[in-house]
């Protein structure tokens, strides 16, 4: 485990006053399990800006869903955090409103059947993919892997083909992650407007990969060479669902491996030369514009409206008080106390959704 790691039960203000800073950076790593990233996430917490931080309050078969409370206590702090989290309309409003620069970290579906059955094993059957008993492991290699097949693969290609619609994400490829590391890191560091000199990245990588504690596994690709056809065409049927994504580089590699494994020719699994999709700068700003406006106008534009106003009565020789009297200036301050501090407080509301009203965050401040 990284030597950075920020854990709510443990939290001390104290702590992590030295990594406080007035502009934080948050990146998410939305993973699929089994993709390298406690290893990807231990790097960056080993970057002295960063720390590694938990947004869910807790793991085990509970599906991962951002926390607002987590995401609240760490909102003054530039931290990784690794979740393996689908994309939906909460993960939106979140990401929009605590800064989350989001990296969506994947692996090739078959590598990942061969990668989940040996962790089932030598680890922990408890998943919140599928549900898995202890007895599960005793199966044989077919029998397990065409189990995971059937029920853990339906959640990787919905977390998969939820996150690919993101335009506002950058998808990072596992094979491309243990191929170079420092590069794949150097690539997520400048995504979320973070500039970091090489060598502090290359130390970084070194000193993770001399710990050798973030279950890397194996640390290759193209381990579902050993699958047997019935798990390949499981896992094959389950994309025919959706022939909108024909031509995506991550579906179009995965049935590339599964064609060579079934023609007896077997390679390491493809890797993209790129999965993110180049943001269209008019439609992103438009979409951010019109996503963020309420929240805009909340956070923003009402305590500059609220300043102004303090400042306009300050400066208004005949208000309740005339300025000319003795006491003339105690109203102006206490006016301008009050709206400062509803200006300060505002700045921290927020919508909960559409329609909705508006309520306030509570950061941990150290």
């Amino acid at each position: 485990m990284s030597k950075n790691v920020l854990q709510l039960k443990n939290f001390r203000p104290s702590r992590t006053r030295s990594i406080k800073r007035q502009s934080a950076t948050h990146i998410l790593i939305a993973c699929m399990p089994k993709s390298g990233s406690t290893f990807l996430s231990d790097v960056i917490s080993e970057l002295p800006q960063f720390i590694r931080a938990e947004l869910v309050p807790a793991a085990g078969r509970r599906e991962q869903e951002l926390d607002e409370f987590c995401l609240q206590q760490v909102d003054g702090l530039s931290y990784v955090a690794q979740v393996h989290v689908r994309d939906s309309e909460w993960t939106a409003e979140m990401s929009r409103d605590y800064g989350l620069k989001t990296v969506v970290l994947v692996r090739s579906l078959l590598d990942i059947v061969v990668s989940l059955r040996d962790h089932l094993r030598r680890e922990t059957h408890i998943w919140p993919n599928f549900h898995a008993e202890a007895h599960h492991a005793q199966m044989d290699d077919a029998a397990l892997e065409l189990m995971i097949a059937r029920l853990a693969m339906p959640w990787f290609v919905n977390f998969y083909m939820g996150w690919r619609q993101r335009g506002d994400a950058l998808m990072i490829a596992y094979e491309s992650l243990i191929h170079d590391p420092n590069r794949t890191v150097r690539e997520i560091l400048a995504f979320a407007g973070e500039a970091v000199d090489s060598s502090e990245v290359r130390t970084a990588v070194a000193r993770v990969c001399e710990r050798g504690q973030s279950r890397l596994n194996v640390g290759v690709a193209g381990r579902g060479a050993s699958l047997r056809p019935k798990t390949i065409h499981t896992i094959l049927d389950l994309l025919e669902a959706y022939p909108e994504a024909d031509n995506d580089p991550y579906i179009t590699a995965v049935r590339a491996q599964a064609a060579q494994v079934l023609a007896g020719t077997p390679a390491p699994a493809p890797r993209p030369p790129s999965l993110a999709v180049a943001p269209d700068p008019v439609g992103s700003s438009w979409r951010w514009l019109s996503g963020n406006a309420r929240r805009l106008m909340a956070r923003r534009v009402a305590p500059a409206l609220l300043v102004a106003l303090a400042l306009l009565y300050w400066f208004w020789p005949g208000d309740l008080i005339p300025d000319a009297s003795a006491s003339g200036y105690v109203d102006d301050a206490v006016v301008g106390v009050v709206l400062s501090v509803m200006a300060g407080r505002m700045t921290r509301y927020k919508f909960k959704k559409p329609g909705g009203r508006l309520r306030r965050g509570r950061p941990l401040t150290a």
